[in-house]
């Protein structure tokens, strides 16, 4: 089968986060992705894009696993608060190690990162990251006429040209991952991973780990 989605948003839900991700930077964003795209973009958002009555652990997993990149929408809950966002952040991370991903591959990354709001310090495992700056439009409410609105849009046209890239050039899809064996060696490869690089500053008493399918 072929990829699942184009982009995968992982946010640490909350009432003002998702009212800015649904009302202020998604319209923008998906906009500007799909003017960018030769094709209409396929992006899952967990709020909108889960099956009702299915067990959503096994469904955001499949969703993530089978996506050709990860918009990692940052905030200081996002890193303290949320095992689901570092699930999503870390499995990505191990999809991009898996294909050997690195400053002279194309892409280069798999992980599309946005600081949200502000994260003081960083966890020493992004501090190496780089990030796209969106923390002065993290506003929400009646803003449409407000400057903020035109420079948050001129800023994701430049900016999305990497985004672009990253879905244009993504590994090609692991049909192996589709069969039983190669199911379970991506799930025991992954756990060992998360296992491996649970390394924020506030580790989870227990292994971040995902169910199997």
């Amino acid at each position: 089968m072929p990829y699942k989605n184009d982009v995968f948003i992982s946010y640490k839900r909350g009432k003002i986060s998702e009212e800015w991700l649904q009302d202020v930077f998604y319209p923008f964003f998906y906009d500007e992705l799909n003017n960018a795209l030769p094709f209409e973009p396929k992006i899952f958002v967990d709020k909108t894009g889960l099956t009702p009555g299915v067990d959503f652990s096994n469904e955001l997993f499949s969703n993530l696993i089978f996506s050709k990149c990860l918009v990692s929408i940052w905030s200081p809950p996002y890193f303290r608060r949320s095992e689901w966002c570092l699930k999503e952040f870390l499995t990505m991370r191990y999809k991009q190690e898996y294909y050997q991903l690195s400053a002279l591959t194309m892409p280069k990354t798999l992980v599309w990162p946005i600081m949200y709001r502000t994260v003081q310090p960083l966890p020493v495992a992004v501090k190496s990251i780089s990030y796209l700056d969106y923390s002065d439009y993290n506003f929400v409410g009646p803003v449409k006429q407000s400057p903020l609105i035109i420079d948050l849009q001129k800023k994701l046209k430049t900016d999305i040209a990497s985004l672009v890239n990253i879905i244009l050039h993504a590994p090609a899809y692991n049909e192996y991952w589709d069969t039983p064996e190669g199911s379970n060696k991506l799930i025991s490869g992954l756990k060992d991973y998360l296992e491996q690089n649970d390394n924020f500053d506030n580790p989870f008493q227990n292994p971040i780990t995902w169910p199997k399918e």
